[in-house]
């Protein structure tokens, strides 16, 4: 293999909130056009909005969230992870190599067999009242006698 091979990442960055839309906007066209040089594919970039997050990061609360779904080699991630390492305006990022995860979910997808639903028996409880079933007897008819037990 001559040539190193491109792999499927995806990669989620919280942006410092003290950017606006403008300043969080040159920060991902800066990251665009790392991964461009580096000779990566963007697949998806999604831009996930300005949120609050579960817990203070570096005594912030809120953060602008970005997503890139990107095919590259394994160098290109790794200068791509050291400058998000350095910038100041990256609070944090994770990176998912997730060509392995998809590839595991199609083989399990093939070794498993097509379950039929299961039947469920009607229990007493939750069937109808018989008398509800039927028909309702006509009021002018006489009501009939009960049976008697034949001796």
């Amino acid at each position: 293999m001559t040539e190193t091979q491109k792999r499927l990442y995806d990669l989620v960055f919280l942006i410092a909130p003290d950017k606006d839309e403008q300043g969080a906007g040159a920060v991902v066209e800066e990251f665009r056009k790392l991964l461009a040089d580096l000779g990566a594919v963007i697949d998806k970039d999604e831009s996930m909005g300005r949120r609050r997050l579960a817990y203070q990061i570096k005594k912030r609360s809120e953060a602008t969230y970005h997503n890139f779904l990107f095919r590259a080699d394994a160098k290109a991630v790794a200068e791509l992870q050291r400058k998000m390492k350095l910038s100041e305006s990256i609070l944090r990022f994770l990176t998912v190599r997730i060509d392995e995860e998809l590839r595991h979910g199609q083989k399990v997808a093939r070794r498993t067999k097509t379950r039929t639903p299961r039947v469920v028996p009607a229990s007493p409880e939750f069937a109808p009242a018989p008398e509800a079933v039927a028909a309702p007897a006509p009021e002018s008819a006489a009501p009939e006698a009960p049976a008697q037990p034949e001796s």
